[in-house]
Protein backbone atom coordinates (compact mmCIF):
# COMPACT_ATOMS: atom_id res chain seq x y z
CA UNK A 1 0.00 0.00 0.00
CA UNK A 2 1.15 3.37 -0.71
CA UNK A 3 2.00 5.73 1.64
CA UNK A 4 -0.60 8.78 1.84
CA UNK A 5 1.40 12.09 1.53
CA UNK A 6 0.58 15.44 3.56
CA UNK A 7 -1.75 17.48 1.33
CA UNK A 8 -3.18 20.55 2.38
CA UNK A 9 -5.51 23.59 1.30
CA UNK A 10 -2.82 26.53 0.22
CA UNK A 11 0.08 24.47 -0.36
CA UNK A 12 3.02 24.57 -2.67
CA UNK A 13 4.16 21.38 -4.39
CA UNK A 14 7.21 20.67 -6.75
CA UNK A 15 5.81 17.62 -8.57
CA UNK A 16 8.14 15.25 -11.27
CA UNK A 17 6.51 12.66 -12.48
CA UNK A 18 8.34 10.23 -15.24
CA UNK A 19 8.29 8.31 -18.15
CA UNK A 20 8.35 4.40 -17.89
CA UNK A 21 11.71 2.98 -17.76
CA UNK A 22 12.90 7.39 -18.47
CA UNK A 23 11.58 6.47 -22.26
CA UNK A 24 11.75 9.71 -24.46
CA UNK A 25 7.66 9.40 -25.11
CA UNK A 26 7.28 12.94 -25.86
CA UNK A 27 8.37 13.02 -29.57
CA UNK A 28 6.08 15.21 -31.56
CA UNK A 29 5.13 19.02 -31.01
CA UNK A 30 1.19 17.50 -30.64
CA UNK A 31 2.17 14.99 -27.60
CA UNK A 32 3.37 18.24 -25.79
CA UNK A 33 0.77 20.17 -26.72
CA UNK A 34 -1.69 17.74 -25.95
CA UNK A 35 -0.24 17.72 -21.96
CA UNK A 36 -0.56 21.62 -22.19
CA UNK A 37 -4.24 20.91 -23.13
CA UNK A 38 -5.12 18.49 -20.42
CA UNK A 39 -3.03 20.50 -18.10
CA UNK A 40 -5.31 22.96 -18.19
CA UNK A 41 -8.60 21.20 -18.27
CA UNK A 42 -7.38 19.82 -15.40
CA UNK A 43 -6.57 23.13 -13.11
CA UNK A 44 -9.83 24.25 -14.05
CA UNK A 45 -11.60 20.74 -12.55
CA UNK A 46 -9.98 20.46 -9.14
CA UNK A 47 -9.30 24.69 -9.13
CA UNK A 48 -5.40 24.41 -8.36
CA UNK A 49 -2.55 27.02 -9.74
CA UNK A 50 0.77 26.01 -11.89
CA UNK A 51 3.56 28.82 -10.77
CA UNK A 52 5.99 26.99 -13.16
CA UNK A 53 6.55 23.89 -15.44
CA UNK A 54 8.53 22.32 -17.43
CA UNK A 55 7.96 19.38 -19.87
CA UNK A 56 10.59 17.81 -21.37
CA UNK A 57 10.86 14.25 -23.57
CA UNK A 58 11.16 12.15 -20.81
CA UNK A 59 9.38 13.58 -17.51
CA UNK A 60 7.75 16.39 -16.39
CA UNK A 61 8.12 19.22 -13.65
CA UNK A 62 5.55 20.89 -12.04
CA UNK A 63 5.26 23.91 -9.60
CA UNK A 64 1.73 23.29 -7.91
CA UNK A 65 -0.52 25.22 -5.87
CA UNK A 66 -3.60 23.88 -3.97
CA UNK A 67 -5.85 26.75 -2.92
CA UNK A 68 -9.31 25.42 -3.66
CA UNK A 69 -8.23 21.99 -1.13
CA UNK A 70 -5.89 19.19 -0.30
CA UNK A 71 -6.24 17.39 -4.13
CA UNK A 72 -3.03 17.68 -5.45
CA UNK A 73 -3.31 13.69 -5.72
CA UNK A 74 -6.23 13.79 -7.52
CA UNK A 75 -4.92 16.77 -10.14
CA UNK A 76 -2.05 14.39 -11.24
CA UNK A 77 -4.17 11.33 -11.13
CA UNK A 78 -6.42 13.28 -13.54
CA UNK A 79 -3.41 14.62 -16.00
CA UNK A 80 -1.52 11.35 -15.72
CA UNK A 81 -4.28 9.03 -16.40
CA UNK A 82 -5.88 11.12 -19.54
CA UNK A 83 -2.33 11.94 -20.80
CA UNK A 84 -1.81 8.26 -21.10
CA UNK A 85 -4.92 6.88 -22.55
CA UNK A 86 -4.77 9.52 -24.81
CA UNK A 87 -1.01 9.02 -25.67
CA UNK A 88 -0.97 5.61 -25.77
CA UNK A 89 -4.30 5.63 -28.51
CA UNK A 90 -2.46 8.65 -31.02
CA UNK A 91 0.54 6.39 -30.84
CA UNK A 92 -1.05 3.21 -30.90
CA UNK A 93 0.50 1.04 -28.55
CA UNK A 94 -0.18 -0.52 -24.98
CA UNK A 95 1.57 -0.62 -21.75
CA UNK A 96 2.63 1.64 -18.88
CA UNK A 97 3.43 5.18 -19.93
CA UNK A 98 4.10 6.59 -16.36
CA UNK A 99 7.75 5.34 -14.47
CA UNK A 100 5.16 5.23 -11.53
CA UNK A 101 3.94 7.27 -8.60
CA UNK A 102 4.69 11.07 -9.14
CA UNK A 103 7.15 12.59 -6.75
CA UNK A 104 6.17 15.61 -4.95
CA UNK A 105 8.25 18.13 -2.55
CA UNK A 106 6.70 20.31 -0.22
CA UNK A 107 7.47 23.96 -0.68
CA UNK A 108 7.40 26.97 1.74
CA UNK A 109 6.40 29.91 -0.65
CA UNK A 110 8.04 32.73 1.37
CA UNK A 111 11.29 31.16 1.42
CA UNK A 112 12.06 28.71 -1.97
CA UNK A 113 8.94 29.74 -3.92
CA UNK A 114 11.35 31.80 -6.73
CA UNK A 115 14.82 29.18 -6.51
CA UNK A 116 12.04 26.17 -7.26
CA UNK A 117 10.53 28.26 -10.10
CA UNK A 118 13.99 29.04 -11.10
CA UNK A 119 15.18 25.59 -11.30
CA UNK A 120 12.08 24.17 -13.20
CA UNK A 121 12.52 26.29 -15.77
CA UNK A 122 16.63 25.82 -16.22
CA UNK A 123 16.12 22.00 -16.70
CA UNK A 124 16.68 21.84 -20.02
CA UNK A 125 19.89 24.09 -20.25
CA UNK A 126 21.02 22.16 -17.21
CA UNK A 127 20.91 19.04 -19.18
CA UNK A 128 22.45 21.00 -22.19
CA UNK A 129 19.32 20.87 -24.67
CA UNK A 130 19.45 24.16 -25.27
CA UNK A 131 21.92 27.00 -24.51
CA UNK A 132 19.29 29.36 -22.89
CA UNK A 133 16.15 28.42 -21.05
CA UNK A 134 14.09 30.85 -23.39
CA UNK A 135 14.77 28.42 -26.51
CA UNK A 136 12.95 25.80 -24.95
CA UNK A 137 8.82 26.09 -25.78
CA UNK A 138 7.71 24.12 -23.58
CA UNK A 139 7.97 25.83 -19.92
CA UNK A 140 6.88 28.56 -17.92
CA UNK A 141 10.67 30.57 -18.76
CA UNK A 142 9.37 32.58 -21.65
CA UNK A 143 5.60 33.92 -19.74
CA UNK A 144 7.86 34.62 -17.09
CA UNK A 145 10.50 36.84 -18.80
CA UNK A 146 8.84 38.57 -22.06
CA UNK A 147 4.93 38.21 -21.07
CA UNK A 148 3.93 36.12 -23.88
CA UNK A 149 0.57 34.53 -23.39
CA UNK A 150 0.41 31.20 -21.28
CA UNK A 151 -2.97 30.10 -20.33
CA UNK A 152 -1.45 27.33 -18.28
CA UNK A 153 0.50 29.49 -16.02
CA UNK A 154 -0.33 31.70 -12.70
CA UNK A 155 1.79 34.40 -11.58
CA UNK A 156 2.68 33.93 -8.10
CA UNK A 157 2.38 36.51 -5.62
CA UNK A 158 5.81 36.70 -5.02
CA UNK A 159 6.40 36.86 -8.15
CA UNK A 160 4.10 39.78 -8.95
CA UNK A 161 5.76 41.52 -5.79
CA UNK A 162 9.32 41.72 -7.68
CA UNK A 163 7.91 45.19 -9.38
CA UNK A 164 5.52 47.83 -9.91
CA UNK A 165 4.38 46.73 -13.16
CA UNK A 166 4.54 43.02 -15.51
CA UNK A 167 7.23 44.51 -17.26
CA UNK A 168 8.97 45.64 -14.37
CA UNK A 169 8.24 41.79 -13.38
CA UNK A 170 9.52 39.91 -16.27
CA UNK A 171 13.16 41.74 -16.07
CA UNK A 172 13.76 41.74 -12.61
CA UNK A 173 13.09 37.66 -12.66
CA UNK A 174 15.35 38.07 -16.00
CA UNK A 175 18.21 39.40 -14.21
CA UNK A 176 17.47 36.94 -10.61
CA UNK A 177 17.84 34.25 -13.25
CA UNK A 178 21.27 35.61 -14.83
CA UNK A 179 22.16 35.99 -11.68
CA UNK A 180 21.94 32.99 -10.16
CA UNK A 181 23.39 30.58 -13.40
CA UNK A 182 26.47 33.26 -12.76
CA UNK A 183 26.71 31.96 -9.02
CA UNK A 184 25.37 28.73 -8.84
CA UNK A 185 25.87 27.46 -12.71
CA UNK A 186 23.42 24.85 -13.48
CA UNK A 187 23.95 21.88 -10.64
CA UNK A 188 21.52 19.75 -9.50
CA UNK A 189 19.90 20.80 -5.95
CA UNK A 190 19.15 17.30 -4.24
CA UNK A 191 16.82 19.47 -1.88
CA UNK A 192 14.53 20.40 -4.78
CA UNK A 193 15.23 17.08 -6.68
CA UNK A 194 15.46 14.67 -4.00
CA UNK A 195 13.48 16.35 -0.79
CA UNK A 196 10.26 15.62 0.21
CA UNK A 197 9.85 19.49 2.65
CA UNK A 198 11.95 21.91 1.56
CA UNK A 199 11.93 25.82 3.65
CA UNK A 200 12.89 27.12 6.56
CA UNK A 201 13.62 24.74 9.54
CA UNK A 202 10.33 25.91 11.63
CA UNK A 203 8.43 25.61 8.46
CA UNK A 204 8.90 21.85 7.92
CA UNK A 205 9.32 21.17 11.65
CA UNK A 206 5.84 22.84 12.04
CA UNK A 207 4.42 20.36 9.21
CA UNK A 208 6.17 17.15 11.17
CA UNK A 209 4.31 18.39 14.10
CA UNK A 210 1.14 18.92 12.48
CA UNK A 211 1.12 15.78 10.01
CA UNK A 212 4.10 13.45 11.26
CA UNK A 213 1.95 10.90 13.95
CA UNK A 214 -0.89 10.91 11.13
CA UNK A 215 1.53 9.53 8.49
CA UNK A 216 4.44 7.79 9.25
CA UNK A 217 6.10 7.92 6.25
CA UNK A 218 7.48 11.40 7.11
CA UNK A 219 9.21 10.14 10.22
CA UNK A 220 12.25 9.05 10.76
CA UNK A 221 13.86 11.01 7.61
CA UNK A 222 16.53 13.32 8.02
CA UNK A 223 16.70 17.05 8.08
CA UNK A 224 19.69 18.93 5.53
CA UNK A 225 20.78 22.32 6.17
CA UNK A 226 21.08 24.08 3.18
CA UNK A 227 22.55 27.46 3.94
CA UNK A 228 20.61 30.77 4.33
CA UNK A 229 18.51 29.32 6.93
CA UNK A 230 16.64 26.51 4.36
CA UNK A 231 16.46 23.28 5.53
CA UNK A 232 15.56 20.06 3.20
CA UNK A 233 13.58 16.81 4.62
CA UNK A 234 14.91 13.59 2.79
CA UNK A 235 15.25 10.01 3.27
CA UNK A 236 18.61 9.15 4.56
CA UNK A 237 21.37 8.46 2.49
CA UNK A 238 22.01 4.89 1.30
CA UNK A 239 26.11 6.17 0.59
CA UNK A 240 25.46 6.28 -2.99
Amino acid sequence: MRPPRINFTGGVFHVVTRCNNREFFFQRKADFLLYQEILIKAKKKYGTEIYAYCITSNHVHLLVGTPAGPNLSEFMQYVNGNYAKNYNRAHKRTGRFWEGRFHSTIIESETQLLNTQIYIELNMTRNRVCRNPIDWPWSSHRAHVTGEHNPILDYHPLYLELGDSLEECQNIYHNIVNERIREKGFDQQPAISRGIIYGSESFVQNLLEKYGQIIPYYQNRKLYSQGNHSHSLRRFSSGR
